[in-house]
């Protein structure tokens, strides 16, 4: 549906709308827990050399329970992923690459289109950010990255089953 969205804005330069940048459908696996829900705040770092979107990805879960002898326990999970976004909003995830984020972060390339970080409250002493651009144009030249799968995420095997 975002897809759409953005295909829309594209073809009327006249239209100007903000436009989240989209996250894995999958992340919460990545953090390798969710106890009630994972929170994840999205930041822009900048545009790479080949015009692509560069991020930061901040994900956290807190687990809690009755420890053993009594007592209250928990325990918080996080982790800090990097996210290169294409113009045309597809999203490559990689290991973090230890680019601390700027919550005011804000970018414009030299066709117009630009990136900002839309934040409010914190989560985890983290700023709650959604990481958001204003696309403009896209030029032909510039290849897509296509959407991944990470590596540590089960992908079903269907079996074949064959008549003799």
């Amino acid at each position: 549906m975002k897809m759409i969205g953005l295909l829309g804005l594209l073809a009327s330069a006249a239209v100007q709308a903000q436009v989240t940048l989209p996250l894995p459908a999958a992340y919460p696996t990545l953090l390798g827990a969710s106890c009630g829900g994972v929170h994840v705040a999205s930041y822009v770092t900048g545009f790479d050399e080949n015009g692509y979107i560069r991020g930061e990805v901040y994900a956290w879960t807190r687990c809690g329970g009755s420890g053993r002898g009594g007592g209250y326990q928990s325990q918080a999970y996080q982790a800090w992923h990097t996210i290169v976004w294409d113009l045309r909003q597809n999203y490559k995830l990689l290991p973090y690459d230890n680019v601390v984020p700027d919550p005011a972060f804000r970018a414009t390339d030299a066709h117009g289109n630009s990136i900002l970080n839309t934040c409010s409250v914190t989560t985890d002493g983290q700023p709650a950010c959604v990481a958001s651009a204003y696309i403009y144009y896209v030029p032909p030249t510039m290849k897509p990255i296509s959407d991944t799968v990470p590596v540590n995420q089960a992908v079903p095997v269907i079996p074949v089953i064959r008549d003799r």
